[in-house]
């Protein structure tokens, strides 16, 4: 297998450097076929109509290590309430090397994490020398945990990462095309390499909503596909390679955004379906990935009016913690997506959607762009001591982040 992967790399680089020559067309099929006859394939069952997926677990050759409990508990026991709270935000940054403002977030905010995005994004030795000042300068914090750092590298015109030294893979649609799930985990584990080089450890891909909607503006081609079957089983082997390259994959949008043509970054999007249809067909992709070992999955802001008719996923307990948790055993790192989306802040201020996104069992909150994050960890503080949050809601989110974080060498320490 690694010697495929490293063959669908070499290739991907010679299609994406104009400069290299490249195989005649029958040479690179005969070498194809040469290579998919030497390789021994799992038992795998990927059909045209029925959801049924691959037949057990996928094995993952460099699975992290098992964490202890005692530590996790130990790491929480060091860290103050607002070190805790800081935790739970994921943050925008300006800029493209580490300033003030960003220092503040790291040290005053004790954030959990980074999101980079195009305003800094220069080139390939820039992002590497801003994702090393940012962890440099949060191991100097007391507990030392390392900031999760990613992007949405999705492919297509969702890639945060365009620079020449980067391999440029289209949409995840045409990833499904080929309907070869070996393709998939090697542009997951090439994906995966190359961001790991830059000095990210999360990737907010893979999209595991159902291509839906023809016309949606979006999901649509960020989808790779609009069969419950195949998606889920692209699903597992987007997993393996990214894994194996030692990134952090999220699921998303949980429990599914490819049924809606609303643009949740603008307004919110509502749907009119069943809990009952929504296991039929949109959540098996998640199900599989969870039962396959998924270690983090973001929500979606939209409302499901027939499951919980007074707030969208990332905000309903009924959803997060009755289905998310409860009926599908995740017990991973719930993301949200971005908070500053116009489906929350059209529709709810900035306190209710940070209550009751975390009281419904939201781990992280993601601030992309236009709020100061460190107001808003203020804020989720203030709401503790209103006792309108739980300090025991707030220990379990953090104890399934150190969890992750120590899962993925994160927490270079024994406490």
């Amino acid at each position: 297998m690694r010697s495929f992967l490293i063959g669908l790399l070499l290739a991907a680089v010679l299609i994406s450097c104009s400069t290299t020559p490249v195989p005649s067309t029958a040479e690179a099929e005969k070498h194809r076929k040469t290579v998919a006859t030497s390789r021994e394939k799992p038992e795998i069952s990927i059909v045209k109509e029925s959801p049924s997926i691959l037949k057990g677990k996928i094995p993952i050759k460099q699975e992290p290590s098992p964490v202890s409990e005692d530590t996790v508990t130990r790491i929480l026991e060091k860290l103050t309430l607002k070190q805790k709270i800081g935790q739970k935000f994921i943050s925008w940054i300006p800029g493209t090397d580490i300033n003030k403002k960003t220092t503040e977030l790291i040290k005053k905010g004790f954030i959990g994490g980074v999101i980079l995005n195009s305003q800094n994004i220069k080139n390939r030795e820039q992002v590497k020398r801003l994702t090393i000042e940012l962890q440099k300068t949060a191991l100097t914090n007391n507990p030392s945990i390392e900031l999760l750092i990613g992007a949405d590298q999705e492919g297509g015109r969702v890639a945060r990462f365009r620079f020449n030294q980067f391999t440029k893979f289209p949409a995840a649609y045409y990833w499904g095309e080929h309907n070869d799930p070996y393709f998939i985990e090697a542009a997951a584990y090439i994906t995966g390499k190359e961001m790991s080089g830059l000095g990210c450890n999360i990737n907010f891909a893979p999209v595991l909503d159902l291509y839906g909607k023809p016309n949606s503006s979006v999901i649509g081609d960020r989808s790779m596909g609009n069969n419950a079957g195949r998606v889920s089983d692209y699903g597992l082997f987007y997993l393996k390679g990214a894994k194996e390259a030692g990134i952090i994959p999220v699921i998303k949008h949980f429990p599914g955004h490819g049924i809606t043509q609303v643009d949740s970054h603008l307004h919110l999007p509502v749907v009119d379906i069943s809990e009952e249809e929504l296991f039929s067909k949109d959540i098996l992709p998640f199900k599989a990935a969870i039962e396959n070992g998924a270690d983090a999955l973001m929500t979606a802001h939209i409302l499901y009016k027939k499951i919980d008719p007074e707030y969208p996923v990332t905000c309903s307990k009924k959803i997060i913690t009755g289905i998310l948790r409860e009926k599908l055993e995740f017990k991973g790192v719930i993301i949200s997506d971005a908070i500053d989306m116009g489906a929350l802040t059209e529709n709810y201020t900035m306190d209710e959607i940070i209550k009751t996104s975390i009281n419904a069992g939201v781990d992280i909150i993601l601030v992309n762009s236009r709020y100061d994050t460190l107001k808003l960890e203020e804020k989720a503080l203030n709401l503790f001591k209103k006792k309108e949050i739980k300090l025991s809601t707030i220990n379990e989110s953090v104890k399934r982040i150190i969890r992750l974080k120590l899962k993925y060498a994160l927490i270079p320490f024994v406490y």
